[in-house]
């Protein structure tokens, strides 16, 4: 039986292509203002990028302090970041790293991430009304507030209402994208079949979040299940740390993340929402 359950929550509990279309348009509206490109170039060269990289997922990544710390291909949020940095090559500008991420994961995520859409998968309401008195927590890298709106508005306004206990709960700007060599309570990488890159798994600020909260509610890590969309920003590291863990998968999910949980005695695919409680052992 599950003792935590942690759930992601964008691309898990809500549908990422619709929420975030008005995200991508608003960030390629902004590279044409900072590369002088036409927007009508900047858009149709994004969508040669993100068929280059629908056509080979392989080779694209969403790179961070230099490493590849996710696939590009799962979600608009993902899929823009290769996106702008090949424009930015092209039009040569912002061509130091540490300016360029600042702008990409600071700036231009912050600002366009208020313009998502709300749109939820089917069965979100139902499955966390059906989870009201369980230790259910969200850690995103989402911002705090941002995914506590959703809640509220998903609850039916104001302060959520029947999802009111869940607003507290929301720990955002996880980062689970940043690494740390220095990190050494887990190996520094795992490797899947079919994947011609390592997964790293050194994310110290991801780890001491989950960490906080298996700590006050008196858990182990095999006590905990952590579901979400993306296996290696959501789920490698509590998987190496021994938890349980499955997959909200979609069409862009990669193959290889897919075949990997599917054989794992840790692992499962969730094909929806409501999954998540059955795999939880709360089915009932």
């Amino acid at each position: 039986m599950t003792g935590l359950l942690v759930l992601d929550f964008d691309g898990t509990m809500t549908d990422a292509e619709r929420e975030g279309a008005p995200y991508r348009t608003g960030v390629l509206e902004d590279v044409a203002l900072l590369t002088g490109w036409p927007q009508q170039r900047v858009f149709d060269r994004a969508a040669e990028v993100e068929a280059e990289i629908a056509a080979n997922p392989h080779a694209h990544g969403w790179q961070f302090g230099g490493q590849i710390v996710a696939p590009a291909s799962v979600d608009p949020y993902l899929r823009i970041m290769p996106v702008a940095r090949q424009i930015f090559d092209e039009a040569g500008v912002y061509r130091d790293e540490a300016d360029r991420a600042r702008l990409l994961e600071g700036l231009l995520y912050k600002y366009n991430y208020r313009k998502t859409a709300i749109a939820f998968r089917d069965g979100a309401r139902e499955t966390l009304l059906a989870m009201t008195g369980k230790p259910v927590y969200v850690v995103t890298n989402s911002h705090t507030d941002a995914v506590q709106d959703k809640i509220r508005h998903l609850g039916g306004g104001g302060d959520g209402g029947p999802l009111s206990w869940l607003v507290p709960r929301v720990f955002g700007s996880a980062r689970k994208f940043v690494l740390d060599d220095s990190f050494d309570a887990v190996p520094s990488e795992m490797r899947l079949p079919g994947l011609d890159r390592p997964v790293l798994l050194r994310r110290r600020d991801y780890h001491d979040a989950l960490f906080r909260l298996l700590r006050e509610q008196g858990c182990d890590w095999s006590d905990l299940v952590v579901c979400g969309d993306i296996f290696e920003l959501d789920l490698a590291l509590p998987m190496a740390m021994g938890a349980r863990v499955g997959l909200v998968v979609n069409p862009f999910t990669p193959p290889w993340e897919k075949a990997f949980l599917a054989d794992h005695p840790r692992g499962a695919l969730l094909t929806d929402v409501p999954s998540i409680r059955a795999f939880c052992g709360w089915d009932d």
